[in-house]
């Protein structure tokens, strides 16, 4: 009886909306950013970026999120697919709290023109490479935003996860930045092995903490199969003791690898997250 009981009160609940349910997936619309690339024998030529934009139901401008997506897994994901890279859990979970979020493909990826030249080599200067060229896709799409007449860039934020949060953390090295702060999931370029071989991920770390104060989020988890947790503080490290702001948040292991923080840990993230956009000086939900 006790627990029929309980049941009916649950339900009445729910159906009063004193029991928070969570939203839908707001839906993606298709955009598409122009930008230009130089070839091998030096011409200029027209391209376009791929790219999710999800908005909140509002004629007004709102605050922005621009969200850097991540690799391709060494070829274990093809390059044109994008079902994982359209970060719904993400956009919901912004998109609640007003702001629009901008997910753009890099060159190559999904319907994207160029090459997907962000390869995979344990080589200093491939990689560095790639990071370069991601560095400047970034930069087309800030350009883009910057306008459009719902988006309020006097409140935006840069984001991204694993190559994705490196480039958000790498940009304010590399470009003046207006963001309001950076959140980092899961960030690197390449693995810990090779980083240890090429420093690619620590040195570009250390360069965006001489950087400036931008204030940033590190959200990272104890079994992530790309770095583990003592190179996880040696990245953070790096950063803050060349002069960045960082909290660095290493969580338990989640499930069987801790690298996928998007979808299934959005209920490990959101506190923090939410909790740093407060900080930040943004509305809550």
């Amino acid at each position: 009886m006790t627990t029929w009981v309980t049941l009916l009160v649950l339900i009445a609940l729910v159906t009063a909306g004193a029991i928070a349910q969570p939203s839908s997936a707001p839906e993606a619309e298709t955009i598409w950013i122009p930008t230009t690339e130089t070839t091998l024998l030096g011409h200029t030529r027209e391209l376009r970026l791929e790219t999710f934009l999800y908005r909140p139901p509002t004629p007004s401008r709102v605050p922005v999120l621009i969200f850097n997506h991540g690799s391709t897994g060494g070829g274990r994901v093809p390059p044109t697919a994008t079902i994982y890279y359209r970060y719904p859990e993400v956009a919901r979970f912004f998109v609640d709290r007003g702001f629009a979020v901008v997910i753009p493909m890099r060159r190559g990826r999904g319907a994207s023109g160029g090459e997907y030249l962000e390869r995979y080599e344990c080589d200093r200067a491939i990689l560095s490479a790639g990071i370069d060229r991601g560095i400047d896709d970034v930069q087309a799409a800030i350009s883009f935003v910057s306008s459009q007449p719902w988006a309020d860039m006097d409140r935006w934020i840069l984001g991204g996860m694993s190559r994705g949060g490196l480039l958000s953390v790498v940009y304010s090295s590399r470009r003046a930045m207006t963001a309001k702060g950076v959140i980092n999931f899961a960030g690197g370029w390449t693995i810990e092995r090779c980083d240890n071989a090429t420093r690619v991920n620590t040195e570009a770390f250390a360069g965006a903490g001489r950087a400036g104060s931008v204030p940033m989020l590190w959200l990272y988890s104890e079994n992530d199969r790309n770095y583990g947790p003592a190179a996880v503080r040696a990245y953070h490290r790096a950063f803050t003791d060349a002069g960045g702001t960082a909290d660095l948040q290493l969580f338990p292991p989640i499930g069987h690898d801790g690298h996928i923080l998007l979808p299934p840990a959005v209920h490990v993230w959101q506190t923090p997250v939410a909790d740093f956009l407060a900080r930040l000086g943004f509305p809550g939900k």
